[in-house]
């Protein structure tokens, strides 16, 4: 496939409007939505020999997440994980890796609200927040932020009010140089832009699926460094946490000698971070579909498209006048999906141009964190330089005009 056959094929919506907000939530495409139906359709009629015979069924069709998951990250199965949402994962974080009391948390200043939450309401946990440089963050400004006290660094691998990429190879080689764990959220990374665990060491990854893996559904991405996995346990055990057993979980059932307590013998994989009972099987399953358009495409193809895409958009916003709060001047590894402009300093007048915007069926959203951000466009596989060039002209319909005194600052 090319991206213009996944455009019309699988994402038809693109046809009748702009959407340029997959940072938000994204559209999901067909393939996933008629997996998902015939998911359903299954489930008002068993079609398995045994109710639970079809239970067995439904477990098996989450696998197709697990592979293809693994597929994207470059990481081994038993590394992924599937969990509700990116705070899903953040919690499993914060609970798993128990710091010892006086410890001190990193993260950064333009973070979303919950990446640094699990970690405040840690007792005994003191949370530090570095400032960075003009909303950039290096290496070096954790370095200069880190004390004797500091056993984790928790952030945004792209920051979702303005864009910046994190350079994640060079500060995960700072975090295991010193002995510090690496939390990321990957929320705004994740199906837009490849992350390859086998160049970079990090320790947990965290991303729900319904932003850049196109997949609003209630199911993400958890990745947890096989190193780990045998020295950390969860916070709470299901009993699909457990090892199946010999001939599956209907025959044990069936087995008059079960007791319901036991010596437990639990995976070591990330799969025991799971909630480890009935899950989301609609989820996994959109999921699954999601991630497979990805990784035909090829996760390094899709990141190439979408930072071209974001290149031509940062140059036509400067073609009439807007001030761009993503820095464009920097390594390309620095460079995300998104752009994020103004063009008042007013805020009234930027909703009013937000509202507009919405009205002419330009699908953008607008952030901000710390006094940083701004008018936020998305760009991703199903996008091309005709939805850029249709935003341009409703901002010229809309009567948008530069204010000479606005800054970054």
């Amino acid at each position: 496939m090319d991206f213009n056959e996944v455009r019309q094929k699988e994402f038809p919506a693109m046809a009748r409007k702009t959407f340029l907000d997959a940072a938000c939530v994204s559209l999901a495409p067909r393939r996933a939505v008629l997996a998902v139906k015939e998911f359903t359709d299954n489930t008002t009629d068993c079609l398995e020999a045994s109710a639970s015979a079809h239970h067995v069924a439904m477990d098996a069709k989450r696998e197709k997440a697990y592979s293809e998951g693994a597929r994207l990250l470059h990481a081994d199965p038993e590394e992924i994980a599937l969990v509700e949402s990116t705070t899903y994962g953040l919690n499993v974080a914060a609970t798993a890796l128990r710091l010892p009391p006086g410890s001190r948390v990193l993260t950064t200043n333009l973070e979303f609200l919950q990446v640094a939450m699990p970690w405040v309401m840690t007792q005994g946990i003191e949370v530090g927040v570095v400032p960075g440089r003009e909303g950039r963050f290096e290496t070096e400004d954790f370095a200069s932020a880190v004390d004797d006290h500091t056993r984790l660094i928790v952030l945004s691998s792209v920051q979702w009010c303005n864009g910046w990429r994190v350079d994640l190879k060079d500060l995960g080689e700072f975090c295991r140089e010193r002995g510090i764990y690496l939390v990321v959220d990957a929320v705004q990374h994740l199906g837009a832009l490849d992350f390859d665990v086998r160049d970079v060491h990090v320790d947990i990854v965290a991303a729900g699926g319904h932003k850049w893996l196109n997949s609003p559904f209630g199911c993400g991405l958890l990745y947890v460094r096989k190193e780990l996995i045998p020295q950390i346990n969860p916070a709470f055990w299901g009993y699909l946490n457990v090892e199946t057993p010999v001939g599956g979980w209907p025959t044990y059932f069936l087995t008059p000698s079960i007791r319901p307590v036991n010596d437990w013998r639990f995976v070591q994989t990330a799969k025991k971070f799971e909630v480890g009972g009935t899950s989301n099987y609609p989820g996994a399953i959109a999921l699954g579909e999601s991630l497979q358009i990805v990784n035909e495409l090829g996760i390094r193809n899709v990141e190439q498209h979408n930072i071209d895409l974001a290149d031509y958009c940062a140059q036509r916003l400067r073609e009439v006048g807007a001030t761009l709060i993503t820095h464009t001047d920097v390594p390309r590894e620095n460079r995300s999906s998104m752009i994020v402009f103004r063009f008042y300093k007013d805020l009234s007048e930027e909703m009013k141009l937000l509202e507009e915007l919405h009205r002419e069926g330009v699908y953008v959203a607008m952030r901000f964190t710390s006094y940083v951000g701004g008018i936020r466009v998305s760009c991703h596989y199903f996008n091309n330089e005709q939805d850029v060039d249709h935003l341009v002209l409703c901002l010229g319909r809309a009567g948008a005009k530069k204010a000479p005194d606005y800054s970054r600052d």
